[in-house]
This record gives structure tokens, C-alpha cells and sequence, in this order.
């Protein structure tokens, strides 16, 4: 039997203070999912930053390899390797034709050819365009360099500089996200030239 001295005493919380322990607890996680989405949302943006700079950099990197290959000729050829010039439709941006002689054949073959040997490139509408086959950025086949729906150029600039071994070219390009325009990205590079102008 049992008497009053040799009671079972159990130990425990009280439900006020379960009840404080579980709003602590609540407060911590709740925390803990904000900080979580709020590293989420700054990881995103900078990975996106990165794919955009990426995506610039690759088109700089086609640039750079024609303007490397600017003047190669079998034969003698004739005119100015690269030209710039201003855009006619948009005098503040610059359009950038480079020649080399890709199939050997003594000469830069212009024109509606489909291995023509005149590459154009310029800003237009929010779009890096490129063109084959005409010299000093004439002609109508420009083709888009990026989904517009995907990238939107705002910057396309092409200067030049003498060097102690030739010509140096600061290439520039500036664009951002179509559907997120507040992630932008501007990549610029110096290139040289290998080969020289043919007289």
C-alpha cells in the first residue's frame, strides 16, 4: 500500500512552458527559412550574373578570333582588313567589319557567296547583329547574335589604339536579362592583331 511518504513523483513542463518553447522554437525555424530564402534569392542573382557575363565573354571571344584572323591572305589582297565605321541608322554606335581569306583563293571574296569573307558586326534595336559576305557593314542579311527574347544588347563599342607591335582593339559589350533587366553585366577586352593590312 502505498502511503503519502513513498508517492511516485513525476517530473515534467508545465503547458505554459511547453507552450513557450514551442513559440521559441517556431520563432528560430521561421527565421531560419527567411535567411534561407533570402541566400537562395542572392545566389540565383549572382549565378545569373555569371551566365550573363559567360554569354558576353563568348560573344566578345567570336569577335576577338575574326579580328585575330583580320589581313590573312594567300595572294595579294587588297583594301583594309578591319573597318569601323559608324552605324547609319545609329551614328553613336560603332560597326566593325573584319576580312580574312578563309578559303585561300589570293583574294577576300565579297558578296551573296555563302563562304563570303567580310564579317560585320554592330548594336541595333537592342541586338548584336552580324552579317557575312559585305564589306563596311553594307548589305540586308544581318542575322541577330542572341535571342532577343533571351539578351538585350545596350552597349557594342569597337576602338582603336597603336601599339608598339600594331593596332590594339578595346572591344566592348554591355547587355542585361530580357526578362530580368535589373541583372546586367558589361565585359571588355583588348585584342591584337596578327596579321597586317595588304596595300
Amino acid at each position: 500500500m502505498l502511503t503519502p511518504d513513498n508517492k511516485c513523483r513525476f517530473g515534467g513542463f508545465s503547458l505554459p512552458e511547453v507552450m513557450l518553447a514551442l513559440g521559441i522554437v517556431s520563432i528560430i525555424i521561421l527565421a531560419a527559412v527567411q535567411l534561407f530564402s533570402v541566400l537562395n534569392k542572392q545566389s540565383q542573382q549572382g549565378l545569373n550574373a555569371f551566365r550573363l557575363e559567360q554569354t558576353l565573354s563568348q560573344a566578345l571571344s567570336v569577335i576577338e578570333k575574326d579580328i585575330l584572323r583580320a589581313g590573312f591572305c594567300v595572294g595579294h589582297c587588297r583594301n583594309e582588313a578591319i573597318t569601323l565605321s559608324t552605324d547609319s541608322m545609329n551614328p553613336a554606335q560603332n560597326c566593325l567589319t573584319v576580312s580574312y581569306d578563309i578559303n585561300h583563293s589570293g583574294h577576300w571574296d565579297p558578296g551573296e557567296r555563302s563562304e563570303g569573307e567580310f564579317f560585320s558586326y554592330r548594336l541595333r534595336d537592342g541586338s548584336l547583329e552580324v552579317q557575312t559576305g559585305y564589306a563596311r557593314c553594307r548589305g540586308k542579311r544581318w542575322d541577330k547574335f542572341f535571342d532577343p527574347n533571351e539578351v538585350t544588347i545596350t552597349g557594342f563599342q569597337v576602338s582603336s589604339q597603336p601599339g608598339s607591335r600594331g593596332t590594339l582593339y578595346l572591344l566592348g559589350l554591355s547587355g542585361y536579362w530580357t526578362d530580368r533587366p535589373h541583372i546586367k553585366q558589361q565585359v571588355r577586352r583588348w585584342v591584337g592583331r596578327r596579321n597586317h593590312d595588304a596595300v
